[in-house]
């Protein structure tokens, strides 16, 4: 049960004093925000969005406008920041002259969506989720002023190999030719001096590849609980595979959530893995997923500029990534140098291999996670944000793809 609400001061005052409001973003945090506001009597106008591909659409019976459409409303409308790049999108919206401007943390923060689930389409657990991880997003302004080095997700890849094999996977395991599980000893190791060096991590995300397809994953998963500092782990799964033993019985610790993304026919143990899960009392959800084409190595010569503007927009730009003792700012950077299918950069990886500890390591994680320029595997990317165009997922291949390795 959630702990008892109370509507946010904002609510109260678009009650006694009615004014437009702007969902801007039409996404899953835009859904829930529309939902709850609806729930507490306020009416909403319209949802915003900088994605020109939902401009013009409806969400939940409202038009999804762009910023720059609303300018007639800049006077007097209040604006929900329903998204998690807040930075970015209030910037935007100053700019379109708005300056009643908010995020969506006090208003979803406690609310009780045990029975929202009909109405938006989402599990309770992956409503929380969301929720909990917009909240996390406000803290990085305070952070920074306080010189705490929190990370909001840290990849943890246990193993390189998966139980399909995806043609535009964007964590490039159609190239692995011979897969491999990640030494336990080195990653366990990286780990310990990657927790001495920072002030927390919000949550550690375990994958692969197929993490279940690793037999000892469960030492991983029961290492990374341990940690106080850390709110959540969170296994990801393409619904293949029904752990058992050890690897299902440290799945029950109130850390952990599964999430399973559910590719229909090809998630062939799906309602088997749900059932397991659900009798074995662990947090779990499952997603349909939405693909963009980002999943292929392929350099195309382009500006510093223009690879700085896709860094900036990426949607995995807040996540880094532990593969093989080395810490990477994102999966496909990690991939790709793993492949070696993009040219050594040192100031784009932290090596962990060695005994790199202490100060000097958390410098160099400060230094990597604030970077907002491009990385080199950026150059044979085709960019992850509302920009890229959406794809079928999980189209397979039989064989590996063809990959060209450098030097």
């Amino acid at each position: 049960m959630m702990t008892q609400y109370t509507p946010p001061p904002v609510v109260r005052s678009l009650l006694a004093d009615p004014r437009p409001v702007v969902l801007f973003g039409a996404g899953d945090i835009g859904v829930l925000a529309h939902h709850v506001l609806t729930r507490l009597g306020v009416a909403v106008t319209c949802f915003a969005d900088g994605r020109v591909s939902k401009q013009g659409t409806v969400l939940r019976g409202l038009p999804v406008r762009s910023v720059a459409d609303l300018a007639e409303l800049a006077d007097e409308a209040y604006v929900f920041l329903c998204g998690n790049y807040l930075k970015t999108m209030t910037d935007r919206v100053r700019g379109a002259g708005f300056t009643r401007i908010q995020d969506c943390v006090d208003l979803l923060d406690g609310f009780d969506f045990s029975d929202s689930g009909a109405d938006t389409g989402m599990s309770p657990v992956l409503m929380e989720r969301k929720a909990a991880l917009h909240k996390r997003e406000t803290r990085k302004d305070r952070e920074h002023a306080e010189d705490t080095l929190i990370l909001k997700y840290l990849d943890v890849v246990v193993t390189e190999a998966c139980s399909m094999k995806c043609q535009d996977c964007s964590n490039l395991m159609q190239y692995y030719t011979k897969p491999r599980h990640s030494d336990l000893d080195l990653l366990e190791s990286a780990v310990d001096r990657i927790m001495d060096s920072v002030d927390g991590i919000y949550e550690f995300r375990v994958l692969g590849g197929e993490p279940f397809v690793n037999p000892r994953v469960h030492r991983v998963i029961e290492k990374l609980t341990a940690y106080e500092v850390v709110e959540k782990v969170v296994v990801y799964t393409n619904g293949t595979i029904v752990p058992r033993g050890a690897n299902l019985e440290c799945l029950r610790d109130e850390k952990v959530v599964v999430e399973i993304t559910n590719y229909g026919e090809h998630s062939k143990k799906l309602d088997a893995l749900e059932e397991t899960l659900t009798a074995e009392g662990v947090t779990h959800f499952s997603k349909i997923p939405v693909w963009t084409d980002s999943g292929r190595i392929r350099y195309v010569e382009r500006s510093a500029e223009v690879l700085d503007d896709m860094f900036r927009n990426c949607c995995v730009n807040d996540i880094v990534t532990l593969l093989n003792g080395k810490l990477y700012r994102c999966p496909f950077s990690a991939n790709a140098h793993n492949l070696k299918a993009v040219p050594d950069a040192p100031d784009d990886v932290i090596d962990l291999t060695g005994d790199l500890s202490g100060t000097e390591l958390r410098e160099q994680i400060r230094a990597l996670y604030a970077r907002d320029t491009h990385l080199t595997a950026c150059g044979s990317c085709a960019g992850r944000d509302y920009r890229t165009p959406q794809i079928e997922p999980a189209i397979q291949t039989r064989r590996p793809l063809p990959l060209t390795v450098v030097g």
